[in-house]
């Protein structure tokens, strides 16, 4: 069992050691602590991705400053806790006092849970009167790829967890053969998700 922290900010004129800091308080070894430079805006995350697949094992604790290290995205965040739970794997957020490993932190998880799946349902809701605002104009567009920057990231990411079409369905609120298409980029508007854009209604 060891304890292993992760710290980020967003810019190379932001601090890592108040983070820092505070992981070393709790008892993480200033070696066993991954940091990183990357923009809140990016999901791209290399240092933390390595540290998640290749380094923790069951047993282990990873220790961050608070959940949004992690991730802006809700959606994310409760992904990668839940992932993490999986493999028997505790994550310790010291701001908001959450530890996987107790009842408390797990309805945290809970929590978190909920807000993600409500803002599936508003992506959802927003496509729907989209095209329905559409169809009043006189419009006839064809199938909406409704794939937003979370779902395509998010797609991408269980997909090399090793979820089935079916489970990434499920979790992002995409038909499983729109998810087989994002994930062979092959998917009306691909490049617009890829960018950070809604992807356009077909014309």
């Amino acid at each position: 069992m060891t304890l292993y922290g992760y710290s980020r900010v967003s810019t190379e004129e932001q601090s890592l050691e108040r983070q820092l800091d505070a992981l070393e308080a709790r008892g993480v070894l200033r070696e066993h602590i991954h940091e990183e430079k990357a923009s809140g805006a990016s999901e791209r995350r290399p240092v933390l991705d390595h540290l998640v697949t290749d380094v923790l094992a069951a047993g282990d604790t990873l220790v961050i400053s608070d959940l949004d290290r992690l991730s802006r995205r809700a959606a994310r965040i409760i992904l990668t806790l839940d992932e993490l739970a999986s493999r028997k794997i505790t994550v310790e957020s010291l701001y908001e006092r959450v530890d996987t490993s107790t009842t408390d932190g797990l309805f945290s998880v809970t929590i978190l849970g909920a807000l993600a799946q409500r803002e599936r349902d508003r992506i959802a809701e927003r496509s729907r009167v989209g095209l329905e605002a559409a169809r009043a104009r006189g419009k006839h567009p064809g199938r909406p790829v409704a794939v937003t920057p979370e779902q395509h990231e998010t797609a991408l990411m269980l997909r090399n967890l090793g979820k089935s079409y079916r489970q990434v369905a499920a979790a992002t609120g995409l038909s499983a053969i729109t998810v087989a298409g994002v994930c062979r980029e092959e998917t009306a508007g691909h490049d617009c998700c890829q960018q950070g854009q809604q992807a356009p209604l077909r014309p």
